[in-house]
């Protein structure tokens, strides 16, 4: 059988808060990745997000955005891959999220990709991921 492999992908915050301020006649990354595979980002984004909310508009569309993927949590292991990883971050947020992408088998997907570069997860801009989509 000939099955079809589906991407998984680690959405950083940048790119869900591009999605928030892409004009709504526009395709935002987020849509396009959302077609090309599964979603998920982490309840540290997810805060972030949050964080960021100003008003009851933006508190719900935060929420709509954050129904539509998957937000996954932050497991007491992961804790311990973090002496691994100490010295390759500069911030405990970073070093968690890419554990979760690591342990995970994600692919992360960020504005910002030389944040996580030369490390074994891979990690593009969503431009570099949705200009492949057949």
């Amino acid at each position: 059988m000939n099955q079809k492999i589906i991407p998984k992908f680690l959405i950083e915050t940048d790119v869900l808060a591009d999605h928030l301020i892409t004009d709504s006649k526009t395709e935002s990354y987020l849509i396009k990745l959302m077609k090309s595979g599964i979603c998920f980002t982490s309840v540290l984004n997810a805060s972030e997000l949050y964080l960021l909310a100003d008003s009851n508009l933006e508190l719900q569309r935060v929420n709509d955005v954050l129904y539509s993927i998957k937000v996954l949590g932050i497991h007491a292991r992961y804790c311990l891959s973090i002496p691994n990883h100490k010295d390759r971050f500069n911030n405990l947020r970073d070093n968690l999220f890419y554990i979760l992408a690591e342990l995970n088998k994600l692919t992360i997907v960020t504005l910002n990709p030389v944040k996580f570069k030369d490390n074994k997860v891979n990690c593009y801009h969503p431009e570099f991921i949705t200009s492949r989509i057949i």
